[in-house]
């Protein structure tokens, strides 16, 4: 089954800024409300759970895309940056493909987190 989820929110921060936060998952616990560490390059991110984070491709203060395997679920978290007026528009996008179906209120629970991602961002760098 394929879980999706996109969400964006603007930050009064210039992209490369907010790319230079973006780019260090294992600091996400320190400012995504919901996410803890987890052993190495693991993290438990809000709806997803216990996933390996991994760099798949970046291009800088324009976007961030990292490979998430899970137990039964694996694909990707992708930040998109783009300039708006006095700072940036993030785009949070994720998405899973899951061995077998996930209620409607656990992804509902990826976008909160998404959500909460975004919002904490900007709360942190404005």
């Amino acid at each position: 089954m394929r879980v999706a989820s996109v969400d964006k929110g603007f930050v009064a921060a210039a992209p490369g800024k907010v790319f230079e936060v973006l780019a260090s998952p294992g600091d996400y616990p320190r400012w995504w409300p919901g996410a803890r560490t987890g052993h190495g390059d693991e993290l438990r991110l809000p709806g997803m759970g216990r996933v390996g984070v991994r760099a798949q491709d970046a291009r800088p203060g324009v976007e961030l895309v990292f490979r998430l395997d899970g137990r039964r679920h694996g694909g990707r978290l992708q930040w998109y940056l783009e300039p708006f007026k006095e700072g940036t528009a993030v785009y949070g996008i994720v998405d899973l493909e899951t061995e077998r179906r996930w209620t409607a209120r656990r992804a509902r629970r990826i976008r909160a987190g998404i959500r909460g991602a975004l919002v904490a961002l900007k709360g942190m760098l404005e």
